[in-house]
């Protein structure tokens, strides 16, 4: 009787304290930091969905006095991003596609050219590396993206033997500082609360020294993609 009391709280031992499974404790400390930051940021579920977003922003450089309008269209089912800067004396459009020959932009002269190639294959390491494209390919755990812990203890994100990513994380797993490639010194950013179906982006982003900084406006996430918005418009040099 007394062996039968004992297996039974022993049983039920088990049952209110489960021995964790192998899966958790393989979780690397880069993963926990990737889970972390996502569930911060809108939480997995919410960038996993993610096909395509809108951002809205004022940037400001130490160049220049005056504020540049930016829209950043950046299509996540097709590897490919349109940027548009407005202000004064500027009207700048600049397309970047994994498919290189859709890539042009509208120069401050108002002539549209396509991008060279040499410009183009910078552009295009600038997309691979895009921060938020990035957390997005970590939400639908994209094989093709290893996790590692930096030396001050960032989340970097490796694809092949490149680091393309890096972000350090807050108590509260929010990024207050990220960059991309070889950058080390990347931007700092502010509270993430500029929220989108569910996911969130930072207020503003800045480089350390403040010689370029940006506010976001505003954010709409999975809308309808115009094909024109992409499509190289009659007058392009070919």
């Amino acid at each position: 009787m007394i062996r039968t009391v004992i297996c039974s709280v022993l049983t039920l031992g088990a049952c209110l304290n489960p021995v964790p499974t192998r899966g958790a404790d393989a979780l690397s400390e880069a993963d926990k930091a990737a889970e972390h930051l996502l569930w911060a940021v809108g939480g997995r579920p919410a960038w996993a969905r993610v096909t395509n977003t809108v951002l809205y922003s004022d940037q400001y450089r130490q160049s220049d006095g005056t504020a540049v309008g930016a829209v950043s269209t950046l299509d996540y089912d097709r590897s490919r991003l349109r940027i548009d800067l407005t202000g004064l004396h500027l009207e700048q459009v600049r397309i970047i596609d994994s498919e290189g020959d859709h890539s042009w932009r509208r120069n401050q002269d108002g002539r549209l050219a396509k991008v060279a190639e040499d410009p183009l294959a910078r552009d295009l390491r600038r997309y691979t590396a895009h921060v938020y494209r990035t957390l997005q390919r970590i939400a639908v755990r994209d094989p093709k993206l290893r996790l590692a812990t930096g030396r001050k203890g960032s989340l970097e994100v490796f694809e092949g033997g490149t680091r393309i990513a890096w972000y350090q994380l807050d108590a509260r797993g929010e990024p207050y500082a990220m960059g991309a490639h070889d950058d080390d010194v990347g931007v700092i950013c502010g509270p993430w609360q500029l929220e989108g179906r569910g996911i969130r982006y930072p207020l503003w982003v800045s480089r350390p020294d403040g010689s370029w900084r940006a506010m976001l406006k505003s954010l709409a996430v999975n809308t309808q993609v115009d094909e024109q918005l992409f499509a190289l418009p009659r007058g392009a040099e070919q």
